[in-house]
């Protein structure tokens, strides 16, 4: 691990200018304006829209993705290569939510799959196509 060093001055000067800035926040920290009371924020602002994890995503390839992503954080190569009731029985135990398993359990009762590639396809979600 290395050491952080400043460019402009050394370790002793770094202390000091600690010390300073402690000595500072001590005797006007207590200083900061009420902000009901200052009058400076008239309004409570204005808030940004929902953030995507907030809500779905109006974007139709984004639920494939976060079946995707789920499926491949509950399903290690140690899980392949697996029917559909080990497939399922691994991802309770892995405490999956239910739309993973209804994505799952609707596979073919004797479908085997080899790796999560494999059944991304096999359940019809689409696969990102990367070419080398």
């Amino acid at each position: 691990m290395s050491e952080q060093v400043s460019a402009t001055h050394g370790p002793a000067e770094d202390d000091h200018i600690k010390r300073q800035d402690r000595t500072e926040l001590l005797d006007h920290g207590l200083e900061w304006p009420d902000p009901e009371e200052s009058g400076l924020w008239p309004d409570q602002g204005i808030w940004a829209p929902e953030a995507r994890f907030a809500r779905t995503s109006a974007w139709p390839g984004f639920r494939a993705i976060e079946m995707r992503s789920e499926l491949a954080r509950h399903l290690n190569r140690t899980a392949f290569p697996a029917r559909r009731e080990q497939l399922l029985q691994t991802l309770t135990d892995r405490q999956a939510e239910q739309p993973v398993l209804d994505l799952v359990s609707a596979l073919p009762a004797r479908t085997i799959v080899d790796n999560v590639g494999e059944l991304t396809r096999a359940v019809g979600l689409p696969v990102e196509d990367r070419r080398a």
